[in-house]
């Protein structure tokens, strides 16, 4: 892989997918692709929020290299509170 390319394996709902992405981009742009791949289109990409694995809320509009994440990273797509159910 390119030194500026990572893969990132994003479970969305519990569906994993692996996201090719650029290091020097925003992880927020991993967000469409990821929802796109697992086919969960009927939310906009805004309306979701990504967390690592301990739980800890990531800040999207940071560039994905800021993260330091490791080859085997897995990061965690789900609506975020209140998106998405009967009101």
């Amino acid at each position: 892989m390119p030194e500026n390319k990572i893969r990132i394996t994003v479970v969305v709902n519990g569906q994993a997918t692996v996201v090719d992405a650029n290091v020097n981009s925003p992880l927020g742009t991993i967000i469409p692709r990821a929802l796109e791949q697992t086919g969960n289109t009927g939310q906009p990409p805004e309306n979701w929020e990504l967390r690592d694995a301990q739980g800890t809320l990531l800040d999207t509009s940071q560039k994905i290299a800021s993260f330091h994440f490791p080859p085997d990273v897995h990061l965690f797509l789900n609506l975020k509170a209140g998106v998405g159910g009967l009101s």
